[in-house]
């Protein structure tokens, strides 16, 4: 026989488990929102990827210090789940499509057709709040494509891991790589939903 194993009582071990992922989950990013219209299709990511830099409208920054939007705009770099998409605040040129992501920190524009004829705001002028939301939508011309809303809590700045963490969660939420309102589950190899 093996040395003697220290009883645990269930309750025990669950409680120290709940309280585990309580400490550990506070202040977390959370998506709890996103809407994808049956026009999205994942190619259209992949397409705004293979072009050249997507156009980011960045609405009502939270952080003073990032007057030119450059720490938010360095946090959406690369964290789009179809095609990684690199952003730009200037509109190219040769864009015919409109490709752009609008992210909003200012009062909620989730499910509104209007936050893809948003403008950019400049960065807020207070010092950023203990709770900061965000919604973040993919359009194509002024066509909401999807869209996606949540929040972080006690983010130090825009280089902060939490709240790089944040925008990549958002934007991952935003742009799937299949259409979550088509049961598309594989139908295409002959595969069904499971």
């Amino acid at each position: 026989m093996g040395p003697a194993m220290t009883d645990v009582s269930p309750l025990r071990a669950t409680l120290v488990l709940a309280l585990i992922l309580v400490i550990g989950g506070c202040g977390a990013p959370t998506v709890y929102n996103n809407y994808y219209d049956s026009l999205y299709e994942p190619a259209q990511v992949r397409f705004a990827s293979s072009v050249g830099p997507t156009l980011a409208v960045i609405r009502d920054n939270p952080f003073p210090s990032d007057t030119g939007n450059q720490g938010v705009l360095a946090a959406m770099q690369g964290q789009t789940m179809a095609a990684p998409l690199y952003f730009s605040q200037t509109a190219r040129p040769d864009d015919r499509y409109g490709y752009k992501v609008v992210l909003n920190f200012g009062p909620s524009m989730y499910g509104s057709k209007e936050a893809c004829q948003a403008q950019p705001t400049p960065p807020a002028t207070k010092p950023p709040p203990e709770r900061i939301a965000a919604s973040a939508a993919f359009c194509v011309g002024n066509s909401l494509m999807s869209d996606a809303q949540g929040e972080v809590r006690d983010v130090a700045g825009p280089d902060d891991p939490k709240f790089r963490r944040f925008v990549s969660d958002l934007l991952v939420a935003l742009t799937p790589s299949y259409n979550p309102n088509r049961r598309e589950c594989g139908f295409r190899f002959g595969l069904g939903c499971m």
